[in-house]
């Protein structure tokens, strides 16, 4: 009987061991990942990547280790950025703002990749991603819509990039002032510039967080969602139409936030079609021998980085994902 309690009391022991030894495993991840993410934001350093170590958290922890490291980076982001307002006197609306914008980004981000709960409902991640995007749309676009018709905050972020302006006007090329970027910035950020550009963050760091975990965990499956099977509900063709009804209204009748609506839910409508052409592509390339779907997928990814013939392209496989509600390309064989 001893010898029984000796050894049950030592598997208790052991595994109280495991479990704190677990803990602290995880909670070193999120705490260097999200240190990482700052790192990256602040020094402007891999600033397009400033998600990557948040997505790193959510590939090799678990999913409370990825929301651990969201969160404790909001809150290293908030301890900087007063930092930086104290030391460097910066303008309160800036620190506001990069609060506001690292804070909704990064939350979005994590649920994407680890869905919580009855949150995670939405399994397919484009789907989550167009949430996502038209969740930022919603908070973002009426902010910049307030900022286009304030002088004074307009202002404020014209004097930021007036520097910019006056290089371009001593070349000699008569650039941009301060006051012009600013308001094409905004108008192209009201007219899907939001949704677009989060979504192209969230898909870049995505994929490296993918691409470095399969990496280093070759013999562990990571779990992904695939898009070959991706599809879109019909009813989303009736609603990329409305937006372009939307968008030719609103110039006819010179309304401004008919326009901004149209736009966003154009961009919105149409990525989700760009996937499932990309998915139609995709399933048709499959079937080609290994070296020369090789060769393909490089000519594809050059063209990409070619101006215009990059938008043809994208242009096409939103047709195709169109056109796939009429013509079943990835129906199968009889």
């Amino acid at each position: 009987m001893e010898n029984i309690e000796e050894q049950q009391s030592e598997f208790v022991r052991k595994k109280a061991g495991f479990f704190q030894n677990r803990i602290v495993l995880q909670a070193g991840i999120a705490i260097i990942c999200a240190a990482a993410s700052i790192a990256c934001i602040r020094t402007g350093y891999f600033i397009f990547l400033f998600l990557l170590p948040l997505a790193l958290a959510a590939f090799f922890g678990e999913p409370k280790t990825a929301w651990a490291a969201g969160i404790l980076a909001i809150a290293l982001n908030v301890i900087t950025a007063v930092g930086f307002y104290l030391y460097l006197e910066a303008e309160p609306l800036l620190l506001q703002l990069n609060t506001l914008y690292y804070m909704v980004i990064v939350l979005v981000f994590t649920w994407i990749n680890v869905p919580l709960g009855k949150f995670g409902i939405i399994r397919e991640v484009p789907f989550r991603m167009i949430f996502g995007a038209a969740f930022c749309t919603v908070v973002f676009v009426p902010l910049f819509l307030y900022i286009v018709h304030n002088g004074e905050i307009m202002y404020i972020f014209a004097k930021q990039l007036n520097a910019i302006g006056a290089l371009s006007s001593a070349s000699g090329e008569g650039g941009p002032t301060g006051e012009e970027l600013v308001s094409g910035t905004l108008y192209m950020l009201l007219r899907g510039g939001v949704p677009l550009s989060c979504m192209v963050f969230w898909w870049i760091n995505r994929q490296f967080g993918l691409l470095i975990s399969r990496f280093f965990r070759r013999n562990q499956a990571v779990k992904t969602v695939g898009i070959l099977g991706f599809h879109v509900p019909f009813f989303m063709v009736w609603i990329l139409s409305l937006s372009l009804g939307a968008i030719l209204l609103g110039r006819i009748g010179n309304i401004e936030l008919l326009d901004i609506t149209g736009w966003n839910i154009l961009v919105l409508s149409a990525t989700l079609f760009l996937v499932q052409g990309g998915a139609v592509m995709m399933h048709f390339l499959v079937r080609i021998p290994p070296i020369p779907r090789i060769l393909i997928n490089v000519g594809i990814v050059i063209l990409l980085f070619r101006p215009g013939v990059n938008a043809a392209m994208l242009g096409a496989l939103v047709l195709l994902g169109i056109v796939e509600n009429w013509v079943p390309f990835r129906a199968p064989k009889q």
